[in-house]
């Protein structure tokens, strides 16, 4: 054990932590998952909200096109701005601030956008609706594995972030240490000098 240099005592950071019970594993799997379906339902919203503010801009500005295939496409990627550019966000942030896995992340909030707009939409236009044009189903099949590698890269770079922030404050603590050692050491030579 360790101990303080100055008071003899032992110190309390290096105690030895017991492992979580299975009840609170439980407990904190139940939470990221929430989070995540949560994160997801809240980024398909917000960038639903995003998403219909450019389409009337963009409509305002460029007026009808004349090209189908390209107001199909622009048409497809406005509607997947959420899976775009809001959840992969969102994977940043948690990533950058909690140790979650990067793939569970993108799956799990990104297939709880997915459902709640296949809901939405379903229960606007039908069931039939989403299956009756295959070019809407393979569109949307790959926005969304687009969009899921989109996030998994997000979520990624906020656990990149974290770690080196992690290893400066590290670097920074054991600087601090080493002088704090060092003038504990020039202490008890001036006392004994």
């Amino acid at each position: 054990m360790v101990r303080d240099p100055v008071t003899e005592t032992p110190m309390t950071t290096d105690a030895p932590q017991r492992p979580a019970s299975l009840f609170a594993r439980a407990e904190s799997g139940s939470r990221q998952v929430v989070l995540q379906v949560g994160l997801g339902v809240v980024s398909f919203v917000i960038g639903s909200i995003f998403a219909a503010g450019a389409t009337t801009r963009l409509g305002e500005r460029l007026g009808p096109l004349e090209s189908e295939a390209l107001a199909w496409a622009l048409g497809w990627v406005l509607q997947r701005l959420w899976l775009f550019a809001m959840l992969p966000l969102f994977g940043y942030a948690i990533g950058r601030f909690t140790e979650i896995g990067p793939l569970r992340f993108a799956l799990t909030a990104g297939l709880a956008g997915e459902i709640f707009s296949l809901l939405l939409m379903a229960g606007i236009n039908g069931f039939e609706f989403l299956v009756e044009d295959p070019r809407a189903v393979l569109a949307r099949l790959l926005t969304f594995f687009v969009g899921l590698a989109i996030t998994l890269s997000a979520v990624l770079s906020g656990r990149a972030g974290a770690a080196s922030a992690q290893a400066e404050a590290n670097a920074i603590a054991e600087q601090r240490k080493a002088e704090y050692a060092q003038f504990l050491a020039d202490a008890e030579a001036k006392k004994d000098g």
